[in-house]
């Protein structure tokens, strides 16, 4: 089986042979054709993605999501805030099917509206498409700094510390292969552009464009989460992701699920700040060369086993009080599930949605999805 590709394609100009590139790909589809959850990820044809991508008609027509590499408006160094999407539904076609639940798109347009000076890409992990006609789809790109983009792993992979390892099979055999790709892929856009990364279970409240470049976020007093990530895409920041980068493939672990995420975090944030304390790293400004780690209050003031007080009507004048200081909420969705709810709910999420993400909440008809 192939290890390592034979062309490096970095960008559009890099591009020198693209029907050997795809016959190296042709190549590891054949290798890896026992892995089923492997054929999402690969059919796309670059020559195509060229062509289309340079006559390309408005994001708002395109049903076809542009490859991130190849698009004529790609995500602006340090001023764009990205969104992942890595699980594909694509068994009968070699295309996954755009579809933003209502909770998903609230976290897109939440960004996109306290952030008016930045871009939001929305990043697919395997070639999709949108259909004719989504009202969801439709509210969010009503705001035009949002841009729904596909990604090849492989592609943008190159010229990274990660480039080799992409391309063994050690991510599709993971035990938990939609997250630990999510794990991988933000730390590696954060490398290529720098920028902000949110999770798509999040809720934005206020502006982080006044923030320093580089920061996360305490969620225990033991562990830094990853769901909120911002680094300036050179500089400290650059080097933070590609120590981190170094970490996740050095001692990647498709075994356990917070290893290569969070915890790959605080491993290369021991190494910055000279401590595995999170206590000292967000109490002590300058122990971590300008890298802000926010208390647990800014970004998880509801930790993920309190998480059904986002869902609770009785207490939710206390739950509200309780956020009045944080920058967002993170709502827990491999844990907390239970959509759709009524528009109509006084549940604290509800509430926060009106108020975050109007477009998308007047597009969902009565069920918040």
């Amino acid at each position: 089986m192939s290890t390592k590709p034979k062309r490096q394609v970095k960008d559009l100009n890099d591009l020198k042979d693209l029907n050997d590139l795809k016959e190296d790909l042709n190549d590891l589809k054949e290798d890896l054709k026992d892995l089923k959850v492997f054929g999402c990820f690969m059919d796309i044809d670059p020559v195509n993605q060229e062509t289309e991508n340079q006559d390309s008609t408005e994001d708002k027509q395109s049903r076809r999501l542009k490859d991130v590499l190849f698009s004529k408006v790609k995500p602006v160094p340090g001023k764009t805030i990205f969104f992942l999407e890595t699980k594909c539904n694509c068994k009968d076609s070699q295309y996954n099917m755009l579809n933003l639940t209502a909770h998903q798109a609230c976290s897109i347009e939440s960004a996109a509206l306290h952030h008016s000076s930045f871009e939001v890409f929305v990043l697919f992990a395997c070639p999709t498409i949108r259909q004719v006609s989504d009202p969801i789809i439709e509210a969010l790109l009503s705001y035009n700094n949002v841009k729904l983009r596909y990604v090849n792993l492989w592609r943008f992979a190159e010229g990274t510390p990660i480039e080799d390892w992409i391309w063994k099979s050690d991510l599709f055999l993971s035990r938990y292969q939609m997250f630990h790709m999510s794990d991988m892929l933000r730390i590696l856009t954060l490398y290529r552009f720098g920028g902000i990364y949110f999770d798509m279970d999040v809720v934005v409240l206020r502006s982080f464009e006044n923030e320093p470049p580089n920061f996360m976020g305490a969620e225990t007093s033991k562990s830094i989460g990853n769901s909120v990530i911002g680094l300036e895409p050179n500089g400290l920041g650059h080097k933070v992701a590609n120590e981190i980068l170094i970490d996740f493939y050095k001692n990647y672990d498709g075994h356990k699920w917070a290893h290569n995420g969070p915890q790959s975090l605080v491993r290369t944030m021991t190494a910055v700040c000279g401590t595995n304390d999170v206590n000292l790293m967000r109490n002590e400004p300058n122990r971590c060369q300008g890298i802000k780690v926010f208390d647990i209050n800014a970004f998880y003031e509801i930790n993920w086993l309190q998480g059904k007080l986002f869902f609770d009507v009785k207490s939710a004048n206390q739950t509200l009080s309780r956020l009045k200081n944080s920058y967002l909420i993170h709502t827990w969705n491999h844990v907390f599930n239970k959509w759709p709810y009524s528009v109509h709910s006084k549940i604290p999420y509800i509430q926060l949605a009106a108020k975050h993400c109007p477009r998308v909440f007047a597009a969902t008809g009565k069920l918040f999805t």
